[in-house]
């Protein structure tokens, strides 16, 4: 009887660690189906299969339509009247950062 009382208390512990696994990746994926509230940015993400050179990683679930992302590789761009260069000449490094950044 005790072997029995103990087979099933540790399957309810592991469906209870299944549930709440679940919760927490459900909870993360979430998290990474939301968009910047931003005048460029869509409300939602979604696929764009056109997306110009740093922003592709994101084509399958992007913020960012496929003008967006050539706007935000132009050193200066009509998205925020915003020059990469505004405090000199940026660095090729950084302005990658920058540009993913705006993917």
């Amino acid at each position: 009887m005790a072997h029995l009382m103990t087979v099933q208390l540790l399957l309810l512990v592991m469906w209870m660690a299944e549930c709440a696994q679940s919760r927490a990746t459900r909870a993360r994926t979430e998290l990474l189906n939301v968009c910047m509230d931003a005048k460029h940015h869509k409300e939602k993400p979604g696929p764009e299969d056109n997306l110009h050179d740093q922003c592709s990683p994101w084509k399958t679930n992007s913020c960012c339509s496929t003008n967006t992302s050539q706007e935000a590789h132009k050193d200066i761009s009509y998205l925020y009247r915003f020059n990469w260069n505004h405090c000199g000449t940026m660095t090729s490094e950084c302005k990658r950062h920058f540009i993913q950044d705006t993917c």
